[in-house]
């Protein structure tokens, strides 16, 4: 299958604009017979809850989108029927009082059939971290999502004893070379496709970490051929399951998650230093 990644830096809280932008590129990608179309981390909103430090959860709730019926997944879903693709992108979601920093991926019949809302959630102001890692079936076989800082290697492994045959990251920013060379061992290790749509790179890796399109550029799209996976048969039969409890046992005071997934002090106070710091830079000479 081709897939094509978008690489674009949004503004933020500009929606439309930012819509009309991936727009654009996904019918670019479309006109060179991409498939599959895979979008940045919060590409829609500008990854609004970081980029501007100055945001309000009541803004916020303004903008975020609802899943399936938000009014820019409802024009998603209808461009990914008129083009005929599979579309992924992120965005930020409103489900009741809680926001989180999610992606979908649309079918070519303009039907959700993933939804996933990122796990680590690091110093994102105000959102609640996702409470599933698990992959979804699909015509495209069994995938799985994250998105940017949740591609620790405990993740990716977690997605592939589940059977992803690929993982899909949008994100934003962070990357580069560095982080592309982990990802390739994150790929050999755990015997699947990774394809990264950043603000600013393109990435995708085959199972053996076999390099097949590495971009850093931003404003553009690039597709590449992907060798569909059904399911990963990575054989994981020698893995030693019994000695594994530590992995999931962490008895560090400064851990930033609790045992429900929700932050703890720790966690709390690292947000709001991330703030603070944040809105200092503000106030500094071309702040």
């Amino acid at each position: 299958m081709l897939v094509g990644v978008v690489t674009m830096k949004s503004r933020p809280w500009e929606l439309e604009e930012n819509y009309r932008r991936l727009e654009g590129w996904t019918r670019a990608a479309a006109e060179r017979r991409a498939e599959v179309v895979i979008c940045p981390e919060s590409v829609l909103d500008g990854y609004v809850f970081n980029a501007d430090p100055t945001s309000t959860r009541e803004g916020m709730l303004e903008i975020a989108q609802r899943v399936p019926d938000g009014p820019y997944l409802v024009r998603a879903r209808e461009l990914s029927r008129e083009l005929g693709i599979y579309l992924i992108f992120g965005f930020l979601e409103r489900s009741g009082a809680d926001l989180f920093n999610s992606c979908v991926m649309v079918d070519p019949h303009g039907e959700i059939i993933a939804h996933y809302r990122k796990v680590t959630t690091a110093g994102e102001y105000e959102i609640t971290p996702g409470g599933a890692l698990e992959p979804f079936d699909t015509p495209l076989g069994r995938v799985g999502f994250l998105l940017c800082s949740d591609r620790g290697a405990d993740n990716c492994r977690t997605l592939a004893v589940q059977g992803a045959g690929i993982i899909f990251i949008p994100m934003d920013g962070s990357g580069g070379p560095d982080n592309t060379e982990k990802m390739r061992w994150r790929a050999r290790e755990n015997g699947c496709w990774i394809i990264i749509a950043n603000t600013w790179s393109a990435v995708i890796i085959g199972p053996g970490g076999e390099l097949y399109l590495e971009k850093y550029e931003t404003e553009c799209i690039s597709v590449q051929i992907v060798e569909p996976v059904k399911s990963n048969r990575t054989p994981f039969r020698a893995r030693r399951t019994d000695l594994y409890e530590p992995l999931a046992a962490c008895a560090d005071e400064e851990r930033l998650y609790d045992e429900d997934g929700r932050r703890t002090p720790r966690g709390r106070e690292q947000m709001e230093a991330g703030r603070r710091k944040a809105l200092a830079s503000l106030k500094q000479p071309g702040g």
